[in-house]
């Protein structure tokens, strides 16, 4: 387990590629920006990063914690609130599998696939525990992972392909090519990310991703096991009904009354 948790903080050590490389990635913050507003303070971000989504909740007056187990993120994140007007944000750097708050939340989310970095079924129940802990008795908890595609995980570790373009102020404009492969017996989606400078296709970089993949019948197990009631299930920001050829698995889920 601890292996793991070292393997996705190499992922973020570099806070300001990370900043380059989903500065302008904005199309889910209406999503949990509304969800915010309409739970009220205060809120609690699993996962929280840099702030990408915590900061603009905050801007909008609702009072929001963060926790994070990237100190390298947690201080951009600082930085990006401090010249936001936001200082009130409290960041918190902690493993949010096993965590515990001072107060009670209206709203928890965890957004952007950050729930499948973790890979073992206790650290997936450990984290709900403690959102249980945690969550206001009218709260929402909500979890934003990917619907896993059967095409996407039937790729080969040598099939090499183009992910995407960016362009970054420290090395111009990137290629960023991606390969990839799924272990069934972990449920574990392996892919290695290698960003390579477009003006002479020099590395710039590398990422070694692992990502737990959460089937639908799964996930919905595991809100049911520590007691939550899926109150709605969306396949994207734009709260759309899931189906199986969703992209998104966003669940609205609420503490189950109990008798």
């Amino acid at each position: 387990m601890f292996d793991s948790l070292e393997r996705c903080l190499q992922l973020y050590e570099d806070a300001q590629f990370y900043e380059e490389e989903f500065e302008d990635r904005s199309y889910d913050i209406p999503f949990f920006l509304e969800s915010a507003r309409q739970c009220g303070s205060p809120v609690l971000e699993l996962g929280c990063g840099s702030g990408r989504i915590t900061i603009p909740i905050a801007r909008a007056g609702i009072d929001i914690d963060g926790i994070d187990l990237s100190a390298p993120m947690l201080a951009k994140g600082k930085i990006k609130a401090a010249a936001a007007g936001c200082d009130q944000i409290r960041f918190q750097q902690g493993n949010f599998s096993q965590f515990v708050m001072p107060r009670d939340y209206k709203l928890i989310f965890c957004a952007t696939n950050a729930l499948q970095h973790l890979l073992e079924n206790q650290q997936i129940d450990d984290c709900f525990a403690s959102v249980r802990q945690c969550l206001a008795p009218t709260g929402l908890f909500v979890i934003d992972v990917f619907n896993p595609n059967r095409t996407k995980l039937a790729r080969r570790w040598d099939q090499r392909y183009l992910f995407k373009e960016m362009q970054t102020q420290t090395h111009g404009k990137l290629s960023v090519f991606a390969r990839s492969e799924y272990h069934p017996t972990s449920q574990i989606l392996r892919f290695q990310l290698d960003y390579r400078r477009q003006a002479d296709d020099i590395q710039v970089k590398v990422k070694d991703v692992e990502m737990r993949c959460l089937f639908p019948n799964e996930l919905d197990e595991f809100c049911q096991r520590h007691g939550f009631t899926i109150n709605h299930k969306f396949g994207n920001y734009q709260s759309d009904p899931f189906t199986a050829d969703s992209a998104k698995q966003i669940l609205m889920c609420s503490l189950t009354p109990t008798r």
